[in-house]
């Protein structure tokens, strides 16, 4: 059988990591943009800000009385605050009558934001909405929204709720490559390492990473027959797809000794502000310690702490998962 790399079992409980550190995380392990979620540039602005944290419900600013403040520069704020939260475009009337000011400074404001691209008018209504200069400026932000981040104090958390080692993976082709991971305080745990990667078929987080994918985007990723690592580990696509369309189905990923004799594992997806996933955040233990009827309260864990991650970098949370 082919040798596994990437998660071991220790037992020196003087490699035990204090959990009041922070989880240990690699960023030059793969590519940035893996770690990175950047918007594309032409996207449809409903969807975007729909499920961004970036898009502010309009509220007028308050009168200015702070001598710093450059009046026509907050009127061109609160320009982009009350298009941005609007259903649709508005005509430079409209504008002048929710800012208070006369039409001439409304246009000449929304010209000089069309200017720079923060504004765009539609060709046909002459009525103006959010332009796509927003997103380069808003890409600012997501970039310090890396999912490694975004999931640090969750790895934490469950490890020292669950008292088991918890790790997050992102896809590099078909391997599951983990860039973060905090280690349980038991004597005996499950160890990953950061910056080492795992065939993602046979293990919870690489199968979470592929839960979206179709059997075609499969077939390019591996050739048949996929190498057995275990008894339990699947070896043809077929099988396989049946496995992805049960975590789709549940919310969650399972591996039953499928990589590792010895070792069970939980994981879910980490998704973007668009829905697509982008790392998965996972549990492992001794498969002595995992018996089924334990699987339903640690998937609420590891499900809630996906969610949460998910949450941070935009995307709106699903209805609870079956466990079942």
């Amino acid at each position: 059988m082919p040798t596994p790399s990437g998660r071991r079992l220790k037992s020196k409980a003087t490699q035990h990591r204090a959990l009041s550190a922070p989880a240990e995380i690699a960023i030059s392990s793969i590519q940035l943009q893996k770690l990175l979620l950047l918007p594309p540039t032409r996207i449809k602005l409903e969807e975007y800000f729909e499920h961004s944290a970036i898009a502010l419900p309009y509220m007028a600013l308050k009168p200015m009385r702070d001598g710093r403040l450059i009046n026509s520069l907050s009127r061109g704020v609160e320009i982009l605050r009350l298009l941005g939260g609007c259903d649709g475009p508005l005509g430079v009337t409209e504008v002048a009558e929710r800012l208070k000011v006369d039409p001439s400074t409304a246009y000449r404001l929304l010209a000089t934001l069309e200017h720079g691209a923060l504004v765009a008018q539609d060709v046909d209504s002459k009525k103006y909405g959010i332009g796509y200069g927003v997103l380069e400026i808003a890409n600012g932000l997501l970039r310090r929204l890396s999912v490694v981040t975004a999931a640090d104090h969750y790895l934490r958390s469950i490890a020292a709720l669950t008292s088991e080692s918890t790790h997050v993976a992102v896809l590099d082709g078909p391997r599951a490559v983990f860039v973060a991971r905090q280690s349980g305080p038991g004597i005996l745990r499950v160890e990953t390492t950061v910056g080492s990667s795992e065939p993602a078929y046979c293990t919870a987080v690489g199968k979470a990473l592929l839960s979206d994918h179709s059997e075609d985007d499969l077939r390019h990723l591996y050739a048949e027959p996929l190498p057995r690592y275990t008894p339990h580990t699947v070896t043809t696509i077929a099988d396989l797809v049946t496995e992805l369309s049960r975590v789709r189905r549940n919310g969650y990923a399972y591996d039953d000794e499928e990589l590792h004799p010895g070792v069970r594992c939980l994981a879910a997806p980490v998704r973007e502000h668009r829905g697509r996933i982008v790392a998965a955040f996972g549990l492992s233990m001794p498969a002595t310690r995992l018996a089924r009827e334990h699987i339903p309260a640690l998937v609420t864990q590891i499900v809630g702490a996906a969610e949460a991650i998910s949450a941070q970098l935009g995307h709106v949370a699903k209805p609870a998962v079956k466990t079942s």
